[in-house]
């Protein structure tokens, strides 16, 4: 009973000065035609100072003790529950709920559940659940679930949840879920998720899972997940799982999983594979390149494409343009290698497999080799033959004895060998090569016959000596044009 007279007390005051202490103003345009009052005082609608009347009414100062509807706001406003104005609200609103208009709202507003507007929503808005606009929302707004605009989101957004906008998103957008533009989304965006423009994106985009563009992305996409678009990407491009553009990508990609797509010209890094339809630029892939087409540089463990023009350095390079060679050959101290020999028929990459055959005990030895092949013309300018070439290589060889060994027992080899091509798929060479063995196996001082210097530093045993190759090659070949009629051409102007 105490309570129900406290409220009907409160409700008769509000009515006598509502209807006798408050006068009110008409400002015409001002204010949308809305009278104005300084102070309005409301129970809940329609026990107030302005009664059955609030929706005709703007005041500077608004306090309702449970909820208020009223027709606008230009000034301060709270509310236990809510706060509503039909027009618009401007200055600084406070509810226990929501905070809410029918048209725009601006100003700082602050509601334990949300902020609403049917049009603009701009200043600085903080809510408990999310701050939602029927129009656009720029500014800064802060909620526990999403940020939601119709139209264009702009200013600095953070939420929980989600960033949405229909129209655009630029600025700074900070979730820990997703950033999501229907069209343009430029500026910065964090989130723990994902930035999604389906159209442009530009700018920086840090995303703990992916960023993604239906259209162009360009800028600085830095995610743990993936970079994504379905058009153009251009730019820097960082991930540990995927880059992938369906058509076309420029720039710089890093990743530590994967790089894809249809098109791509600049820089691929990839501790994974860097696939691609085509490609102009540079590959590097710590597992595989793939491209349909390729013009350019190739580094990887395996390196593929249909078509390729250019260097490439791998354990296998495979062209379908390129060489495919079986190699056969015997160096100085007693060891013979096998090589399959892959690249272009400029560049090509060796894997190599030896024993030495001089030995009473097994040792054994595998690695792998870069060389370019020129006509002797190119070195020998009195020299001029089709089928006579030159080979210059550079190998690096692991040894080991018996069984399997990690410890340090490699040769680095520099070769110098001139061949003649008898046909396509035959040809010899021959040549010195110069050679450093680094070892810590201390049999390992007999792979040479002799050596010119033999220091030791550090527990490790060093040789240098001057010795020979010759070998015998299988397989498709093809005469060299002279490097100067060579094209280098790689379009990286």
């Amino acid at each position: 009973m105490k309570h129900l007279f406290t409220l009907s007390f409160l409700a008769s005051l509000l009515l006598i000065i509502g209807s006798n202490s408050v006068s009110a103003q008409n400002y015409g345009n001002r204010y949308d035609d809305l009278e104005y009052r300084k102070w309005r005082l409301t129970l809940i609608n329609p026990i107030g100072t302005n009664g059955i009347a609030a929706g005709k009414y703007t005041a500077k100062y608004s306090i309702n003790f449970l909820g208020g509807y009223h027709g606008a706001l230009n000034g301060f406003e709270i509310g236990t529950l809510y706060n509503y104005n039909k027009k618009y609200a401007s200055g600084f609103q406070i509810a226990g709920l929501v905070n809410a208009t029918g048209g725009d709202l601006e100003g700082i507003n602050l509601a334990g559940l949300a902020n609403y507007s049917v049009d603009e929503m701009s200043g600085i808005q903080i809510a408990g659940l999310a701050n939602i606009s029927g129009s656009n929302i720029e500014g800064l707004q802060a909620s526990g679930l999403f940020n939601y605009a119709k139209n264009d989101l702009s200013g600095l957004q953070g939420s929980i949840g989600s960033n949405i906008a229909e129209g655009s998103v630029e600025g700074a957008q900070i979730s820990g879920l997703f950033n999501l533009a229907k069209s343009n989304m430029s500026g910065i965006q964090v989130t723990g998720g994902g930035n999604v423009g389906l159209d442009d994106m530009e700018g920086l985009m840090i995303s703990g899972i992916f960023n993604a563009a239906k259209g162009d992305a360009s800028g600085l996409f830095i995610t743990g997940g993936g970079n994504i678009a379905t058009d153009d990407m251009e730019g820097l491009m960082i991930s540990s799982l995927f880059n992938v553009s369906s058509e076309y990508s420029s720039g710089l990609l890093i990743t530590g999983g994967l790089n894809y797509s249809r098109y791509q010209e600049g820089l691929m890094i990839s501790a994974g594979a860097n696939i691609t339809q085509e490609m102009e630029g540079m590959q590097f892939g710590g597992l595989l390149n793939y491209a349909t087409t390729a013009r350019g540089v190739q580094i990887g463990i395996i390196n593929i494409a249909k078509e390729f023009e250019g260097a490439s350095y791998g354990f296998f390079s495979l062209y379908g343009n390129g060489r495919k060679n079986f190699d056969v050959r015997y160096s100085d101290a007693g060891f013979t290698d096998i090589g399959i020999t892959t690249g272009t028929h400029r560049v090509y990459n060796m894997a190599i497999f030896g024993y030495n055959t001089s030995f009473d005990r097994n040792v054994y030895r595998f690695g792998v080799g870069v060389g370019l092949e020129k006509n002797i013309n190119d070195s020998f300018r009195k020299i001029e033959s089709d089928h006579l070439f030159v080979n210059q290589e550079f190998t690096v060889l692991h040894h080991f004895e018996e069984n399997w060994s990690k410890n340090t027992n490699l040769i680095f080899s520099y070769k110098y060998m001139v061949g003649n091509r008898f046909n396509s798929g035959l040809s010899l060479y021959g040549g010195p090569s110069y050679n450093i063995q680094v070892t810590r196996v201390n049999p390992a001082n007999d792979y040479t016959w002799y050596s010119l210097w033999s220091p030791e530093w550090n527990g490790r045993q060093y040789r240098m000596w001057v010795g020979f190759t010759v070998g015998v090659r299988f397989f498709k070949q093809k005469n060299l044009p002279l490097l100067n009629e060579y094209d280098f051409d790689y379009g990286w102007d």
